[in-house]
């Protein structure tokens, strides 16, 4: 076994860390995270036993740099038996930890410095000196002279300061994401960023706020941010990454059959993430935007933090400039703005929850002083609402490509340097596999493939497709999944009767061509730029591995040359899930134990503010702690490094150095306090939590500290 463990970590040096390093990543929980580095064994090439103990005597000083400042450092001396471990891998009995922080996701990367040294009675002799960078979780090997030191990075997802950290997940450059309209064409992410910046930015703006409510939201932003990055202050939300649904009530939802959703003010159909975010935009005290985002994500009812157990959203924010300070009606310096605008556009409302979602948006943009002038909203046909009921009077037109376009060049008008622009999505979603800039000139009629130009996978000619794309595309079955190219017409031709010839084949299959669409926003020059042909396509002919053809229906007599620009299959428009709510689903309350595991990062937290007699007594200890319950006795173990708590288990932990005991209603109290660490202090002090150590010197260190404590607080009880 030791054998075992040095060869999978070797081979975790030299494979596992530079795999990880390249790879796309998201957070294991919570966007809050707490880092842990290890350093949890040694391994020696050859033997270094200096005769005296019958082991090699290492000495192991670090450092940790991260930004050009130590935050870290300390020193440990570790005992390797050659003659037990014969050059295997020797796990340290208590891992050093030498570096913990509490930041937001991703992981900021830092380099932990060795220097080992051999030390004795008459020896001290440098082994080496090196540094490894850590930016994720995982195990390496630091070869450092003789010996490899085995570093181990763990990331831990903190409910506690999520308040402070917030999502965004980066969409790869392969996919991409689009807005469903009513006319059956679609807005791409690239091509609304496109738009924005030519028609909105170019004119100058005060600040900029981006919602999108509909599956897949996340991946209208990274464009979005990236075309805007510095041309002033913007804020972007979404309820959902980039490759995932967002949720929402059906048309059958009724308050009375789901009391945890009435408490939550849902009287009628909507979808959950909008509705926070219409509700913390209209509060009166005007809040900042990232303030309303994070209470949005916090109150999500299908958020991480919501009552749902699974298919959960994760609502996601970013911003650029100090698009952070941005308030409705306010520019980033707190004075008021000249002219504000928005834009509500939901594509394809066949549901109640589109209509009611435009609603609360509406009527809070109102409250916080847009008037209806200022509000441009475009949804389904514009005359009927999804029940066939007459659409609001305050709906402007249709959810269609060309209205949008038309509204966008209408506020384009009207802006200027002085102006907050707020654009709003709601209903469907497209998640599309995705390349631009192929630029593939098709120069004769022979049928030919049309491969991934720089994002094939191993030289391949197909086009993958991930398993959350499979997915979402399966869940919905109303959805009609395409393959559309953006092609640039020949010169002097005819361009729709040319573009019906052009034929597409999917993995051998035909399909056939339906929609013809010109393209003005490929790039950010308002000018006419090629046509989009859409094909759909049975969602059984997907696979991970997709093959696509094109070929020429016509007579040889009328093909001209013309270029392929872009590439994309779709899912097609995924409506929002519709979760229902039962028992099952929806999360229990806490039990003692998970309190406490909660409580665990709120103590890491502030460990700063435990007063320095407990952490003598704490600080690096195996604890086993009994808690009477009345249905019987919980114990719960947890080992402390530094007094920060590094293992927490139910049931206890071995070896324990210390025995604590205390009842359910102490702990319920101590854990409902609103300081949580004194409150802890208090109930040992009064002798409502009882420990003592385990073995005689522990037992006498524990009494020895118990004195003094005792002592400490009748003196600071005198001097008042």
């Amino acid at each position: 076994m030791v054998v075992s463990k040095a060869v999978f970590l070797a081979l975790a040096a030299l494979l596992f860390f530079p795999t990880i390093a390249e790879a796309y990543y998201d957070p294991p929980g919570p966007p809050a995270i707490e880092v842990r580095v290890y350093i949890d064994g040694i391994l020696l090439q050859e033997s270094m036993d200096d005769g005296y103990n019958g082991a090699a005597d290492i000495k192991i000083d670090y450092k940790v740099i991260q930004r050009n400042q130590e935050v870290s450092k300390g020193s440990r001396e570790v005992y390797y038996d050659w003659d037990v471990y014969k050059g295997g891998f020797m796990p340290l009995s208590r891992k050093i930890l030498v570096y913990t922080q509490r930041e937001c996701w991703p992981m900021k990367e830092v380099t932990l410095k060795l220097n080992l040294k051999e030390t004795g009675v008459f020896l001290d002799k440098a082994i080496g000196e090196n540094a490894v960078t850590l930016n994720h979780a995982g195990e390496a090997f630091v070869n450092v002279g003789k010996v490899n030191v085995s570093v181990e990075v763990e990331i831990v997802p903190i409910g506690a300061a999520s308040e402070k950290c917030s999502w965004f997940y980066d969409q790869p450059n392969d996919y991409a994401s689009s807005i469903v309209t009513h006319s059956g064409g679609y807005i791409y992410d690239w091509q609304l960023a496109n738009m924005i910046k030519m028609w909105i930015v170019d004119k100058g703006y005060a600040n900029m706020i981006f919602i999108f409510s509909q599956c897949f939201g996340g991946g209208m932003i990274d464009d979005l941010k990236d075309k805007l990055d510095g041309t002033g202050d913007a804020a972007f939300l979404s309820a959902s990454k980039h490759d995932e649904s967002a949720y929402g009530l059906g048309d059958s939802y009724n308050p009375d059959f789901s009391p945890e959703l009435k408490k939550r003010g849902f009287t009628k159909p909507e979808t959950y993430y909008p509705k926070e975010v219409s509700e913390e935009l209209e509060k009166s005290e005007k809040p900042t935007i990232k303030e309303i985002a994070r209470m949005t994500e916090k109150e999500d009812a299908n958020g991480p933090y919501g009552i749902y157990k699974e298919d959960i959203e994760h609502p996601q924010y970013t911003s650029i400039g100090r698009g952070d300070d941005i308030r409705i009606g306010k520019k980033t310096d707190g004075s008021d703005v000249a002219s504000k605008h928005a834009i509500l556009f939901a594509g394809d409302a066949n549901a109640l929850r589109h209509w009611n979602n435009i609603d609360r948006m509406y009527k809070a943009l109102r409250k916080q002083g847009f008037t209806d002038e200022d509000i441009i909203v475009l949804a389904g046909d514009g005359k009927k609402r999804s029940d066939g009921s007459d659409a609001p009077a305050y709906v402007d037109g249709p959810g269609t490509k060309k209205a949008l376009y038309e509204a966008i060049q209408n506020v384009s008008k009207k802006m200027n340097k002085n102006e907050q622009f707020v654009f709003w999505v709601s209903d469907h979603g497209n998640n599309e596999r995705y390349e631009a800039t192929l630029n593939k000139a098709i120069k004769d009629p022979v049928r030919e493939p049309i491969p991934p130009k720089k994002t094939a996978k191993n030289g391949k000619l197909t086009w993958d497709l991930n398993s959350d794309f499979l997915k979402a595309m399966a869940r919905d079955p109303e959805n009609e999944p395409y393959v559309s190219i953006i092609v640039e017409p020949p010169a002097q031709a005819e361009e729709i009767s040319f573009f019906e010839n052009v034929e597409l084949y999917l993995n051998g299959e035909e399909l056939s061509l339906e929609l013809i669409e010109p393209i003005v926003a490929y790039d950010d020059n308002p000018d006419l730029d090629g046509y989009e042909l859409v094909y759909p396509t049975d969602e059984r002919l997907l696979k991970s591995d997709n093959l696509i053809e094109i070929g020429w229906g016509g007579s040889v007599e009328k093909f001209k040359e013309y270029e392929v620009l872009a590439l994309q299959i779709s899912t097609g428009g995924i409506t929002e899930a519709v979760a229902d709510l039962n028992e099952s689903e929806i999360s229990e309350e806490p039990t003692l134990y998970e309190l406490l595991v909660e409580k665990k990062d709120e103590y890491n937290e502030n460990v700063n503010a435990v007063p320095g007699m407990i952490k003598s007594i704490i600080g690096n200890e195996r604890i086993n702690i009994e808690i009477a319950c009345e249905d019987g006795t919980l114990i719960v173990g947890a080992a402390t490094e530094n007094a920060y708590v590094t293992e927490f288990a139910k049931s206890g932990i071995s070896d324990p150095t210390i025995r604590a005991w205390t009842t359910e209603k102490v702990v319920r109290e101590v854990v409902e306090s609103k300081d949580f660490v004194n409150a802890v202090m208090n109930a040992i002090k009064s002798g409502d939590i009882k420990y003592e150590g385990v073995g005689f010197v522990k037992s006498l260190k524990i009494n020895i500290m118990r004195s003094l404590m005792g002592l400490y607080d009748t003196i600071i009880g005198m001097l008042g």
